[in-house]
């Protein structure tokens, strides 16, 4: 399970890795920056759950459930300071790009879940 997740992670940084990379070659420096940033705020939160969620391994269903439960309210507060960083440190953040390359790493987190066969 744990690889499952760190690859639908890696998914996300390369997703965001790309979109910026093209934008980079294709427009300039501010898109690109722009669509890192939008990419981070979904894939760093995911990255925080994780590892929040991660820390009750092999132990009762209780405590995976309780560690789930504080994984998401970690995921929650880091998806709040990132986006209140972002919006007032990032400047000039190019905001159609910015969500449209967030929407793409989450997206990532979607399409894995309907092709996951295992």
């Amino acid at each position: 399970m744990r690889s499952r997740v760190f690859r639908i992670i890696g998914l996300q940084v390369g997703v965001t890795l790309a979109i910026s990379l093209l934008l980079w070659i294709g427009s300039s420096a501010d898109h690109a920056l722009s669509a890192f940033w939008g990419g981070a705020c979904a894939f760093l939160p995911a990255l925080a759950y994780q590892f929040r969620a991660g820390l009750a391994q092999g132990k009762d269903a209780r405590d995976i459930l309780r560690a789930q439960f504080a994984g998401e309210g970690v995921k929650f507060a880091a998806s709040i300071l990132m986006f209140y960083g972002v919006f007032t440190r990032v400047h000039p953040l190019v905001a159609p790009i910015f969500f449209a390359t967030y929407v793409a790493a989450l997206l990532c987190y979607f399409v894995a879940l309907l092709t996951d066969h295992d």
